[in-house]
């Protein structure tokens, strides 16, 4: 089973699958897929009872894997499959991502692996036996910068072992900042993909068509929404702050995720008005039954066919 589809993959590459599925701490959300890789008329948002996923990346995060099968069973049901092969959207904290710079990776796939291990290592001194590796290159073998993301067989099993108890294969894994990545519109150009979730921030960014930097930021899901505002523009203000002392490139906008639709006066606004950049809503064309909640939360998932 592939790790995750990385950024710039396309379902050209392998068949498309018969649904998308994101599972997450409080709900199980998914859709079903067409044969013209568009999404289906089956689709669903279904809330979770708390503390059956505990999303880790080095401990169990299946806790409650009887509800959370009832849940599979349910939103299979609601889509009408029998089997087949599906996408799913794991939680963040399950997957870690790094930027590699390289000046080359070696053209033979069990070099390219050792490689990666050994690059990764440099960052994770312990690296665990069971760790896989999923990487992303713009022009394959090349100089510059690459997206690899590493995750425990143990627990990418856990997941899987959920939908394959329903009759499912998990044929690509992958973590929703990555996949929303495929969704941002506009012009290419330096940017940050903010990706803001209910209990922390997910910041992806792109400077001069390369990955740069990525990185996970948790923050409280009980603060006040003023107080959450506050703490996003902070947060998104140091990270322009750092990627142009570091990079010596001008970030030119933000593209922003939230299902948060409520916050006073909204994440998006907040940010137009303490920074001078453009900042742009992920968003896309959507079926028209789809109700603005369902298109926030099915945007991850969509953009695992974009």
């Amino acid at each position: 089973m592939p790790l995750l589809k990385m950024l710039r993959a396309r379902f050209l590459e392998r068949p498309l699958p018969s649904a998308v599925f994101e599972l997450r701490p409080d709900r199980l959300s998914g859709f079903r897929v067409s044969g013209k890789g568009q999404p289906g008329r089956g689709r669903f948002v279904l809330s979770l009872d708390r503390g059956l996923l505990t999303p880790s990346f080095d401990r169990p995060n299946v806790v409650g894997a009887s509800g959370l099968g009832v849940a599979v069973e349910q939103g299979k049901d609601a889509l009408g499959l029998g089997g087949g092969t599906v996408s799913l959207l794991v939680p963040e904290p399950a997957v870690r991502v790094f930027i590699l710079p390289v000046e080359s990776l070696p053209a033979v796939p069990e070099e390219r692996e050792s490689f990666l291990r050994w690059r990764v290592g440099k960052l994770m001194p312990l690296l665990p036996d069971d760790l896989r590796l999923a990487h992303d290159a713009p022009s394959g073998v090349h100089s510059g910068k690459i997206i690899v993301a590493a995750a425990r067989e143990a627990v990418l099993r856990e997941y899987e072992g959920l939908f394959e108890a329903a009759g499912l294969r998990v044929g690509a894994v992958t973590v929703p900042t990555l996949s929303l990545a495929n969704l941002r519109g506009g012009p290419g150009g330096n940017g940050i993909l903010l990706h803001a979730d209910a209990d922390r921030l997910v910041f992806l960014a792109i400077m001069d068509s390369e990955w740069t930097l990525y990185r996970q930021k948790g923050i409280g899901a009980d603060l006040d929404p003023r107080r959450r505002g506050d703490v996003i523009v902070q947060e998104v203000e140091n990270t322009v702050h750092f990627l142009e002392d570091k990079e010596r490139k001008k970030v030119e906008r933000i593209w922003v995720h939230t299902e948060e639709a409520d916050e006073p006066s909204g994440i998006a606004s907040r940010l137009k008005g303490a920074l001078p950049l453009p900042v742009e809503l992920v968003d896309y064309e959507a079926p028209e039954d789809w109700s603005a909640r369902e298109k926030a939360a099915l945007a991850p998932l969509m953009g695992q066919i974009a």
